[in-house]
């Protein structure tokens, strides 16, 4: 007879913290008994655990939010050092162009679907600098209040580059912020720490 799963039991999860985040470990078990072909009942055991991160320190940067640059002659990853913003040109970063950050939201990364067919899409105008916000580390499934958490970090080290782009001599008009899911959190609350309004932001979901 063919296993069948029957029951399945989420403990809880162990904690442990330091003065800049909190570490939830969420373990999961599953009981799948099943029968061999002499008639014996055997019990097999699934057994997983998922590291959940909720930072509890805003400082910016964080290691764990990494911004990448493509643009139409470099259409490759390039990561942009945000303690060093002059030195946006060296990456191919062109003032004349427009500007977009696209941010992934809950257990998503810059390099998978649908931020590369946003990304390939504004590569294609050819009028544009595009920027991948990664926070993927943040934002692992199952982990999601510690990724909503999360967002707040997030949205202060993505302002930064915003910042930087302005002092640069980019135009709030030239720059757009594209979010997915819990992106467009992140989009929003960037707001709360510039000192001049978004020109626009658009929110994507599913």
């Amino acid at each position: 007879m063919p296993f069948s799963r029957l029951d399945s039991i989420a403990l809880d999860g162990i904690i442990t913290m330091d003065s800049t985040q909190v570490i939830y470990v969420f373990y999961f078990t599953s009981s799948i008994p099943g029968y061999l072909t002499d008639g014996n009942l055997m019990s097999m055991i699934d057994f997983r655990y998922w590291r959940c991160v909720m930072k509890r320190e805003w400082k910016c940067p964080d290691s764990e939010i990494n911004f990448y640059l493509y643009t139409p002659e470099r259409p490759y990853k390039q990561w942009v050092d945000v303690r060093r913003a002059n030195k946006l040109p060296h990456y191919g970063w062109k003032l004349s162009r427009k500007n977009v950050l696209i941010i992934h939201g809950f257990n998503g990364t810059h390099s998978k679907t649908p931020m590369t067919f946003l990304r390939d899409a504004y590569l294609s105008r050819k009028d544009y600098n595009v920027f991948m916000v990664d926070w993927s580390p943040l934002t692992r499934f199952p982990c999601y209040l510690s990724a909503l958490s999360n967002t707040k970090l997030a949205a202060q080290c993505t302002a930064q580059l915003y910042s930087h782009l302005t002092q640069a001599g980019a135009l709030a008009r030239k720059i757009t912020c594209v979010g997915h899911s819990l992106g467009a959190h992140v989009c929003g609350m960037m707001s709360n720490h510039l000192t001049e309004k978004q020109y626009k932001i658009v929110g994507e979901y599913p």
